[in-house]
This record gives C-alpha cells, sequence and structure tokens, in this order.
C-alpha cells in the first residue's frame, strides 16, 4: 500500500474519531443521573429506562416527531407533583409535572420542528438565555439546552432548567439510590411523601409522617420497595403495620397468606423495611402508564 493511500485512509480514520468525539454531550451535572436533580419533599420521582421496555406500549403515533423521539429516547424522568390533600395518589393526571427525555436527541431538529408546529410559541428567558416553546393547548413548556436531552414542564421549563440543569444543582437523590432506580424497567421515589400509590398495604396518612424515603423498583408487574423510616423504632412499627394491611388484603380477596413468603416478602434492618417482589395492582400500573404515555403524546 502505498503512502497516499495510508494517508487517506488515516484522513478518514481521523475524521470519523473526531466525529465521534463531537457526538459526545457533557452534561452540567457530571456523571450523575438527570434525575438526581428530582425529588423535592412530596414528589414522585418516576424515572423510565426505555432501553428495557417497548415504546410502542407508551406510543402509537403516525406523527414524525413523536415516532422520532420515541425511537431515539433512552430514559424519560418526571417529577410529579400537587398539595397532598389525600393519602392515596390515585390520580396522576391531576398532577403538576417536569422533568426529561434523554437519547440520541437532535437540539437543531427538534428545536427546528417546534419553530415550524403552529401548536408552540417560542419564547427566550433573558437571565438564562434559554429559548423555549410553549404548547398553546396544553400549557407545557419544552426546551433543549443542549443535544441529547428535552426538558419539559406543565408550568415553568426555565425553573426547571435552573434548578436541575446546572452545575450548582443539588442532588436529591444518592448515587446508590440513583443505580437501583435506573437499573430497572420503571423507578419511582419520593422523600417525606405527603401520599403514596395504593400498593394493597394500608399506609395511613399516620404512618407516611414517619416516613424519610421511599425507593420503588418495578419490573413487568412486580415491585420492590425500600421505606427508610425515621427511626428505627418507627420502622419496627411500621414494618408491622404494613405486613398487617397486606395479610388483611390478601384475605378480603378469599387468599391465604403463606408465612414462609411473608418472611422473604417484609424484611427490616435498622430504620428500613424491605419489601420485596410484590405483585402492583393493574389500577396502579395503568395509572403510571397513562402519565407517561400522555407527556409523551404532547410532546
Amino acid at each position: 500500500m502505498n503512502k497516499t493511500a495510508i494517508r487517506s485512509i488515516s484522513l478518514v480514520l481521523l475524521a470519523v474519531v473526531l466525529l465521534m468525539c463531537s457526538c459526545v454531550t457533557k452534561m452540567p451535572y457530571g456523571d450523575e443521573q438527570y434525575f438526581q436533580g428530582l425529588g423535592l419533599d412530596g414528589e414522585f420521582v418516576i424515572t423510565v429506562n426505555a432501553e428495557l421496555i417497548d415504546p410502542d406500549q407508551y406510543i402509537q403515533s403516525d406523527d414524525a416527531g413523536v415516532n422520532y423521539i420515541k425511537n431515539r429516547m433512552t430514559r424519560l424522568s418526571i417529577a410529579l407533583y400537587d398539595n397532598g390533600t389525600t393519602s392515596v395518589a390515585d390520580d396522576f393526571s391531576t398532577y403538576d409535572f417536569y422533568g426529561a427525555i434523554e437519547g440520541n436527541i437532535s437540539k437543531t431538529l427538534v428545536n427546528s420542528a417546534l419553530s415550524m408546529n403552529s401548536r408552540f410559541n417560542a419564547s427566550k428567558d433573558e437571565d438564562s438565555k434559554l429559548k423555549f416553546f410553549v404548547d398553546t393547548q396544553s400549557g407545557m413548556e419544552a426546551a433543549v439546552p443542549t443535544k441529547g436531552i428535552i426538558l419539559f414542564s406543565s408550568t415553568d421549563v426555565v425553573s426547571n432548567f435552573n434548578r436541575t440543569f446546572v452545575q450548582s444543582r443539588q442532588k436529591l437523590i444518592s448515587d446508590e439510590q440513583a443505580a437501583k432506580l435506573a437499573s430497572s424497567q420503571i423507578g419511582i421515589y419520593v422523600s417525606n411523601p405527603k401520599t403514596m400509590i395504593d400498593l394493597g398495604l394500608d399506609i395511613s396518612r399516620a404512618s407516611l409522617a414517619n416516613i424519610e424515603t421511599v425507593l420503588m423498583v418495578m419490573d413487568d408487574d412486580v415491585i420492590s420497595i425500600d421505606f427508610k423510616l425515621k427511626s428505627q423504632e418507627r420502622a419496627d412499627s411500621f414494618s408491622i403495620l404494613i405486613k398487617a394491611g397486606y395479610v388483611g388484603n390478601l384475605r378480603k380477596n378469599g387468599e391465604k397468606a403463606d408465612v414462609a413468603k411473608l418472611k422473604q416478602m417484609f424484611t427490616q434492618e435498622l430504620d428500613k423495611v424491605y419489601v420485596n417482589g410484590i405483585k402492583l395492582p393493574q389500577e396502579q400500573i395503568d395509572a403510571i402508564n397513562e402519565v407517561i404515555t400522555s407527556l409523551l403524546s404532547i410532546l
């Protein structure tokens, strides 16, 4: 092979390497997960690993823009919040929300698509210089601060950007917790909950006041839960109460409690109570899926 050919191949390889390097998106929060900036007290953080689920389960559309996002997203993370007036969260559709879609997403293409869509009005925040778009039908706001991520909010995407997408942001979910959440199909996290998903455990409002954090991971229809209580004494009582609630619901449904299975399902370590491998009620699976589907359909 002559020197000219070798030089040509070297230039091609160099161009490929440079192109690959240019495709790497460096987020301002480093190697952390975006959703670690979510999770103020009382918020439900739901993070979906789009690489472990069938996107068609949530999105069925003939719209090219919707399918572009569906086929390229790797994660959807949402924080949902309301005033916590009930002890059971039975209708997520009434909650306000903010979060992000992550994946192999072009900033230029998405901004161009939103600019040309008559449903969206373009705006710009003078302080952060963030360009964003407002959906005239739903009021939802969206922004693409860099390639690889779309921020959204039901009310204020600039606030989302300033609080979650900056180097100085507060990390609300630990690395250990984030690893658990990220490795499941769907992860759910809430700190100091004011309300709770119906898990068939009969968690009362009085019990909620004793909970510091709840971490749930769901794969298919099976869910495991880590409760962190505010003291070991409260964890002792809480463990007894939720086990009794679970057994009570079994009896209501005409099922018998398997003592050996219960010992495996309900465990405790100091101030932490673990519930392993229970089936989430179908209505709650449907509620979570409905939130994810409705958000993606808007985008």
